[in-house]
């Protein structure tokens, strides 16, 4: 059996690396390296790889966006979220979205490990220890809030989704409306309830 294929997404050069160190002595092979949940769609859609190892907090999609594209993109691709957060809220969101292993950035080298060798062997590794608050967004939604949140004017969010600025404009306004907001504030207060505020937060303190 040949080694355990996988894609690293984490928007840290230095914590890929280490990442890519801790598991050079296992019979795991990185064939690819993302900062971003947009490229990380594209390296499982180019590899499918056996494990998906992702970080919650990227720019562009979050890594548990990200997760809910990579079940439908790749089935056999076993996702691994990796986060500072342990709380049961976001355990159970990474769950709903199709992951299968969780793992806390300051577990111990072993605990990567295992998991990533359950996963790419079809276990879960996931324990459902709490709730998640019903998801009001649509997937797109939720990619285009991000956006927003990240600062994004509706130009720059076309572009990036390839859409028309009128459709994005039609995304902004369905999101005010779902969320009972009237501006961009309190549209980036609705984000936070939601977790996607605080994963852009994560994400810029690298």
């Amino acid at each position: 059996m040949g080694p355990i294929r996988v894609v690293l997404a984490d928007d840290h050069a230095l914590v890929r690396s280490g990442i890519r160190a801790l598991l050079a002595s296992s019979a795991v092979e990185i064939v690819a390296e993302v900062g971003d949940g947009r490229s990380l769609l594209r390296e499982v859609r180019t590899h499918s790889p056996d494990v998906a190892l992702v970080d919650v907090s990227m720019p562009l999609l979050d890594g548990i966006e990200a997760t809910r594209r990579i079940a439908r993109l790749s089935p056999k691709t076993g996702v691994v979220i990796l986060t500072m957060h342990d709380d049961p809220p976001f355990v159970s969101r990474a769950r709903r979205a199709g992951a299968r292993g969780y793992v806390v950035k300051d577990a111990a080298v072993e605990r990567l490990l295992d998991v990533v060798q359950r996963v790419a062997a079809g276990e879960s590794c996931l324990i459902d220890d709490g709730e998640a608050p019903d998801e009001p967004l649509t997937s797109r939604e939720r990619e285009v809030l991000q956006l927003v949140v990240e600062g994004k004017k509706s130009g720059e969010i076309a572009a990036l989704l390839h859409r028309s600025i009128h459709t994005v404009r039609n995304h902004r306004a369905r999101l005010m409306r779902k969320l009972s907001v009237r501006s961009a504030a309190d549209l980036v207060a609705a984000a936070e309830r939601l977790g996607i505020a605080s994963v852009v937060r994560e994400a810029r303190r690298g």
